[in-house]
């Protein structure tokens, strides 16, 4: 969350700001009258403590005087009730005022552009310099010319094809190939079963990247769990502004099996349908929750840091669908595999930390031989814990589009402030800060296995096959239509 010290200090800078997100200078006012409640109310209470240590003392002198006490006992009990009113309207007012600094997102960064039109986009080479900002020119193999130079007009302009036959889309591959199973009854729309050849390719390219991250970024592989509490949700900032978009797990299905059900609520608000303000649990979105808990409550030592981890798993989410094109195949998923990076790192390798995760991110699809796209979100489009993101597009020529596989962001100290996540500075009298992270997919698989089957299609609709996964396969170098799954 912000830092309240901050909206406190300086509420004319946090409003500018927010408002390059789309959010009412309202929302700090709200919190701004909160705190000012808040602290109005704390020195009532105070002033109620000390009267009532007063009379506690007058009541002991007097007793022991021999005096009568029963005006100074009546007074005590009449401060003693005011003082437990004032607590709970304290109470009340800090529970407000926490709920009030959750809603409100994460400042972006100075860099970030405030619209999403006209955005320089390029492919920086993997183990480059920082990246900063926008990027101003384009490289030999990165995007097309005029996309590169920033020009609008190549962001809706369909990916390259240079083969001499017209491109299939990947949903008429995955059922030439056999990579997934569609007899029986069906899993329903937004499910999907893999099968043989298509479920080890799944598998394959998780620990392909696994990998990758582990072994060349430096990246230490953890396992997270498929069900996430709603305080490791909240740490991460996914609640409660994203609680309609996710599934929630509550006991009662027969058996003493988990039920699930979609959580209720709109974005940012706390009204709710009687099941999901039970709701304590819930599928995972993705890694991140665990990943950004890894150590709420630890004070990490500033020399270690950073610390990097890579973590692959399911992610699961409320899809609303799509129509036509959006609808089908693997884009509108409700549960699906990827693999994520996070980092916890000091303020002053925030951006070095950002920059080595993207490059990671590019290292995927460069060795798988995807063609991909690099772009600096928009204010507006950010993540709620979002300071800056960077977006990686892969082309899916039977699509005609591009696809978002992978967001990488800072979240600066948005998420330690949630979680209560320190680094000890330097020096013995330094108190201890919250840290900074860095993190997002690198990548999720759906969109990335539609741009692997398209680009690396040939004219008989068999695939070609990266020598990147070759040893992850097998050796197997191509998806034959005559191959049985």
């Amino acid at each position: 969350m912000l830092d309240l010290a901050l909206i406190r200090a300086e509420p004319a800078r946090l409003k500018a700001a927010l408002a390059r997100r789309g959010v009412p200078a309202e929302a700090v006012d709200a919190v701004t009258n909160l705190d000012g409640r808040w602290n109005a109310r704390l020195e009532v209470r105070e002033a109620l403590r000390h009267r009532r240590r007063r009379i506690s003392e007058e009541v002991a002198l007097t007793r022991h005087e021999g005096r009568d006490t029963a005006d100074l006992e009546r007074e005590a009990r009449r401060v003693a009730d005011e003082l437990a009113a004032v607590e709970a309207e304290v109470a009340d007012l800090d529970a407000r005022r926490h709920q009030a600094l959750l809603v409100l997102p994460n400042l972006p960064m100075t860099d970030v552009p405030d619209n999403a039109g006209g955005r320089p986009t390029i492919r920086p080479p993997v183990g480059g310099p920082p990246l900063r900002g926008h990027a101003r020119q384009a490289e030999t193999a990165s995007a097309p010319a005029a996309e590169a130079a920033g020009d609008s007009s190549s962001a809706r302009a369909a990916p390259a094809w240079c083969k001499p036959f017209p491109p299939l889309a990947h949903w008429d591959l995955l059922e030439i190939l056999g990579l997934t199973h569609t007899l029986g009854r069906s899993p329903g729309r937004g499910f999907l079963i893999w099968r043989g050849r298509g479920a080890r390719l799944v598998r394959a390219l998780v620990e392909f990247m696994l990998d990758l991250h582990t072994r060349e970024f430096g990246y230490e592989e953890v396992r997270v769990p498929a069900i996430a509490a709603r305080e490791a949700l909240t740490g991460s900032a996914h609640l409660p502004t994203l609680e309609d978009k996710m599934y929630t797990v509550e006991p009662g299905a027969p058996g003493g099996m988990p039920a699930s059900e979609p959580a209720a609520g709109a974005a940012g608000h706390s009204a709710q349908s009687p099941a999901s303000r039970r709701a304590s649990l819930f599928l995972a979105p993705r890694g991140e929750p665990y990943l950004a808990n890894l150590y709420a409550g630890v004070t990490m030592a500033g020399a270690q840091l950073p610390e990097r981890f890579a973590a692959a798993g399911r992610a699961f989410r409320r899809e609303a669908g799509g129509r036509g094109v959006q609808g089908r195949g693997l884009l509108r998923l409700h549960e699906f595999d990827t693999v994520e990076l996070y980092a916890f790192c000091r303020p002053d390798q925030d951006e070095e930390e950002l920059a080595h995760a993207v490059r990671a991110a590019e290292a995927v699809l460069k060795r798988l031989e995807v063609p991909h796209r690099r772009t600096l979100r928009a204010a507006r489009d950010l993540s709620h814990a979002a300071a800056k993101t960077w977006d990686l597009e892969v082309g899916a020529p039977g699509m005609k589009e591009w696809l978002s596989v992978a967001a990488l962001s800072t979240f600066t100290d948005y998420q330690a402030r949630r979680t209560n996540t320190r680094y000890s500075a330097p020096g013995p009298s330094a108190r201890p800060r919250p840290v900074h992270t860095v993190g997002g997919a690198a990548v999720a698989l759906p969109r990335l296995l539609a741009a692997l089957l398209e680009n690396h299609q040939q004219a008989d609709g068999s695939v070609r096959l990266p020598p990147a996964l070759a040893p992850y396969l097998g050796g197997e170098g191509a998806l034959a239509v005559s191959a049985k799954a």
